[in-house]
Protein backbone atom coordinates (compact mmCIF):
# COMPACT_ATOMS: atom_id res chain seq x y z
CA UNK A 1 0.00 0.00 0.00
CA UNK A 2 1.50 3.33 -0.98
CA UNK A 3 1.80 6.18 1.49
CA UNK A 4 -0.95 8.31 -0.04
CA UNK A 5 -3.50 5.48 0.20
CA UNK A 6 -2.42 4.70 3.75
CA UNK A 7 -2.78 8.37 4.66
CA UNK A 8 -6.31 8.48 3.25
CA UNK A 9 -7.19 5.26 5.08
CA UNK A 10 -5.89 6.75 8.34
CA UNK A 11 -7.94 9.92 7.79
CA UNK A 12 -11.10 7.92 7.18
CA UNK A 13 -10.43 5.63 10.14
CA UNK A 14 -9.75 8.61 12.38
CA UNK A 15 -13.01 10.24 11.34
CA UNK A 16 -14.89 7.00 11.97
CA UNK A 17 -13.29 6.61 15.42
CA UNK A 18 -14.22 10.19 16.28
CA UNK A 19 -17.80 9.56 15.17
CA UNK A 20 -17.92 6.42 17.33
CA UNK A 21 -16.68 8.39 20.35
CA UNK A 22 -19.22 11.15 19.87
CA UNK A 23 -22.19 8.89 19.14
CA UNK A 24 -21.23 6.53 21.96
CA UNK A 25 -21.01 9.37 24.46
CA UNK A 26 -24.20 11.07 23.30
CA UNK A 27 -26.25 7.88 23.22
CA UNK A 28 -24.55 6.50 26.33
CA UNK A 29 -23.59 3.23 24.66
CA UNK A 30 -20.36 1.97 26.16
CA UNK A 31 -19.89 -0.65 23.45
CA UNK A 32 -19.44 2.07 20.81
CA UNK A 33 -16.84 3.79 22.96
CA UNK A 34 -15.09 0.46 23.56
CA UNK A 35 -15.09 -0.23 19.82
CA UNK A 36 -13.51 3.19 19.23
CA UNK A 37 -10.80 2.41 21.79
CA UNK A 38 -10.10 -0.96 20.19
CA UNK A 39 -9.85 0.65 16.74
CA UNK A 40 -7.51 3.27 18.17
CA UNK A 41 -5.21 0.57 19.52
CA UNK A 42 -5.23 -1.05 16.08
CA UNK A 43 -4.07 2.06 14.22
CA UNK A 44 -1.46 3.18 16.78
CA UNK A 45 1.10 0.54 15.67
CA UNK A 46 0.56 1.47 12.02
CA UNK A 47 1.21 5.13 12.75
CA UNK A 48 4.22 4.24 14.90
CA UNK A 49 5.78 2.11 12.18
CA UNK A 50 5.27 4.83 9.56
CA UNK A 51 6.15 7.75 11.86
CA UNK A 52 9.04 8.90 9.66
CA UNK A 53 6.79 9.08 6.59
CA UNK A 54 3.88 11.02 8.13
CA UNK A 55 4.74 14.20 6.21
CA UNK A 56 4.58 12.36 2.92
CA UNK A 57 1.35 10.60 3.86
CA UNK A 58 -0.54 13.79 4.66
CA UNK A 59 0.76 16.15 2.00
CA UNK A 60 -1.77 18.22 0.12
CA UNK A 61 -2.64 17.98 -3.53
CA UNK A 62 0.27 20.17 -4.58
CA UNK A 63 2.68 17.90 -2.63
CA UNK A 64 4.35 20.90 -1.08
CA UNK A 65 4.79 21.47 2.62
CA UNK A 66 5.65 25.04 3.43
CA UNK A 67 6.92 25.36 6.95
CA UNK A 68 9.67 27.52 8.34
CA UNK A 69 10.94 28.92 11.62
CA UNK A 70 8.36 31.71 11.55
CA UNK A 71 5.53 29.17 11.42
CA UNK A 72 7.01 27.28 14.36
CA UNK A 73 7.40 30.52 16.34
CA UNK A 74 3.82 31.58 15.66
CA UNK A 75 2.50 28.15 16.64
CA UNK A 76 4.59 28.16 19.82
CA UNK A 77 3.34 31.60 20.85
CA UNK A 78 -0.26 30.70 20.06
CA UNK A 79 -0.09 27.45 22.03
CA UNK A 80 1.51 29.20 25.03
CA UNK A 81 -1.21 31.87 24.95
CA UNK A 82 -3.97 29.25 24.67
CA UNK A 83 -2.53 27.23 27.55
CA UNK A 84 -2.18 30.33 29.74
CA UNK A 85 -5.73 31.48 29.06
CA UNK A 86 -7.13 27.98 29.60
CA UNK A 87 -5.27 27.63 32.89
CA UNK A 88 -6.48 31.03 34.07
CA UNK A 89 -10.10 30.24 33.21
CA UNK A 90 -9.92 26.83 34.90
CA UNK A 91 -8.38 28.30 38.05
CA UNK A 92 -10.85 31.21 38.23
CA UNK A 93 -13.86 28.94 37.76
CA UNK A 94 -12.43 26.61 40.42
CA UNK A 95 -11.99 29.52 42.83
CA UNK A 96 -15.55 30.73 42.21
CA UNK A 97 -17.00 27.25 42.72
CA UNK A 98 -15.03 26.65 45.92
CA UNK A 99 -15.94 30.14 47.20
CA UNK A 100 -19.61 29.26 46.74
CA UNK A 101 -19.26 26.01 48.71
CA UNK A 102 -21.67 27.21 51.42
CA UNK A 103 -24.42 27.90 48.88
CA UNK A 104 -23.69 24.98 46.55
CA UNK A 105 -21.91 22.25 48.55
CA UNK A 106 -22.53 19.65 45.84
CA UNK A 107 -20.18 21.54 43.47
CA UNK A 108 -17.19 21.70 45.84
CA UNK A 109 -15.70 18.51 44.43
CA UNK A 110 -15.92 19.98 40.92
CA UNK A 111 -13.94 23.02 42.09
CA UNK A 112 -11.20 20.88 43.59
CA UNK A 113 -11.16 18.78 40.43
CA UNK A 114 -10.57 21.93 38.39
CA UNK A 115 -7.64 22.79 40.67
CA UNK A 116 -6.20 19.31 40.12
CA UNK A 117 -6.58 19.69 36.34
CA UNK A 118 -4.81 23.05 36.44
CA UNK A 119 -1.99 21.53 38.47
CA UNK A 120 -1.70 18.64 36.02
CA UNK A 121 -1.59 21.07 33.07
CA UNK A 122 1.19 23.00 34.79
CA UNK A 123 3.23 19.88 35.53
CA UNK A 124 2.91 18.63 31.95
CA UNK A 125 3.84 22.07 30.60
CA UNK A 126 6.95 22.40 32.74
CA UNK A 127 8.11 18.82 32.16
CA UNK A 128 7.73 19.17 28.41
CA UNK A 129 9.61 22.47 28.57
CA UNK A 130 12.49 20.78 30.39
CA UNK A 131 12.46 17.92 27.87
CA UNK A 132 12.58 20.17 24.82
CA UNK A 133 15.22 22.49 26.29
CA UNK A 134 17.49 19.49 26.77
CA UNK A 135 16.63 18.02 23.39
CA UNK A 136 17.31 21.21 21.41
Amino acid sequence: MNLKTLGNALKITSGFITALWVVGLIVGNISLVALAIVMLFVIIPVVYVKRDKLDEMFKGKDDLIIEDERTHLINEKASNMALGISLAIIIYVGVIIVALRNSYPQLTLAGYTLFAVAALFSVIYFLSGIYYRRKY
